[in-house]
């Protein structure tokens, strides 16, 4: 039955940033994010399992379709193109809509809350194919909160959000803030992640502390800055680059981070190029006001690497013992410095992290609720 489901369902994703996690490109305006590291980690999970997998992402240079380890990736339109005003109606909804036809998908997946899923529900409506929508974070649940700019962009995810076929979120807390906010079920799964096969020990990491996100003023980078100035034993490394939405908050923590001697600031780096950070720290600090549940978690757990974090989502990191749940930058250096110092409790709960990683990271377990989605089979069926 499954192998009569593969080869029978096309699957089209949309990410517009994608391209350069995909493909391990550099390219101009490019925003690299949680959501562009699931969108490939995912795509290439599903042309490895045989599925008929389109990628539909932005127009970065690259040729119209193209394929990258299986995936069919077709670009739609240029970052900057059209007339202002006007762009969103021609070029970017109608090379979107066109794209989408081409791929000529039975079910189309999109996440993170923007027009966009009103669009992709409006071409599933007219064609009669199925729609698939994931939580990216959790103010996508909260409308008076939404990371959306325009209200006509807000309207569009709300029509979108309601006719979607079926909704992911990453949290027991998106799932009843989603059904509260919008009258929407929803149903919990997983974040993809690599997990190493092997992992470094306490003493071949080089690095204490590391912080990694896009510089967003809810990320709150500059605290990281703060956590620096209050633990000059440790050796800290922060990455990130600057976000269209707020091209200022860069510019000031880079300022910043130069006046502290123990922080080493990369600014942007390519996705591949994380893993080596992540393999060789011990300690990831996020700082986030608010969040989805971040890549960068589970990145951390599959290498081993504790959490002290501001943001606890569905309080994973207090249950299970993988870090530290603090409330300021205070807290932060704090419990850090003390998991450092005591290499015994720092192995303990790097091994829990890894045992985590172990049981609940594998591709093939993560891959049960999105395959169950994606094929219009309950999550039992899908097994």
């Amino acid at each position: 039955m499954k192998n009569e489901s593969i080869k029978l369902t096309r699957i089209c994703m949309l990410n517009y940033y994608a391209w350069s996690v995909i493909a391990d490109v550099e390219t101009p305006d490019t925003l690299v994010g949680g959501e562009e590291v699931q969108h490939a980690l995912m795509t290439r999970y599903l042309a490895r399992a045989g599925y008929d997998v389109t990628s539909l992402v932005g127009d970065f240079g690259q040729g119209d379709l193209e394929t990258v380890g299986g995936v069919k990736v077709r670009k739609t339109f240029r970052p900057h193109a059209g007339v202002p005003g006007l762009r969103f109606f021609t070029p970017r909804m109608s090379r979107t809509w066109t794209a989408m036809k081409a791929a000529d998908a039975d079910v189309y997946y999109v996440s993170c809350a923007g027009a966009i899923v009103g669009i992709v529900a409006a071409f599933c409506q007219r064609y009669n194919r199925r729609m698939v929508f994931r939580l990216a974070h959790d103010n996508d649940c909260l409308p008076d909160k939404l990371l959306i700019k325009h209200g006509r962009d807000r309207m569009l995810y709300k029509y979108g959000l309601r006719r979607a076929d079926r909704v992911l979120a990453q949290t027991d807390k998106q799932v009843a803030l989603l059904k509260q906010n919008y009258g929407v079920r929803s149903e919990v799964a997983g974040m993809f992640s690599d997990v190493p096969d092997e992992i470094l020990p306490m003493a071949g990491r080089v690095t204490d502390l590391l912080w990694i996100a896009n510089m967003r003023a809810f990320k709150r980078p500059a605290w990281f800055v703060d956590v620096a100035r209050l633990v000059p034993e440790l050796r800290c490394e922060m990455a990130g680059a600057a976000h269209a939405s707020e091209p200022k908050v860069f510019p000031v923590v880079k300022e910043a981070a130069a006046t502290v001697s123990n922080l080493r600031f990369h600014g942007g780096v390519k996705f591949n190029a994380t893993g080596k950070l992540f393999a060789n720290t011990k300690i990831f600090v996020n700082t986030s006001a608010t969040e989805g549940f971040p890549n960068t978690y589970l990145q951390a757990w599959a290498n081993g690497v504790p959490v002290v974090a501001t943001f606890d989502p569905d309080n994973l990191i207090a249950r299970r013992g993988l870090g530290a749940a603090v409330a300021d930058a205070a807290g932060a250096a704090a419990a850090a410095r003390a998991l450092i110092a005591d290499p015994a409790a720092w192995q303990a709960c790097s091994a829990r992290c890894r045992a985590y990683a172990l049981e609940l990271l594998a591709p093939e377990v993560v891959a049960v609720p999105y395959l169950a989605a994606l094929m219009g089979q309950s999550v039992e069926d899908s097994r």
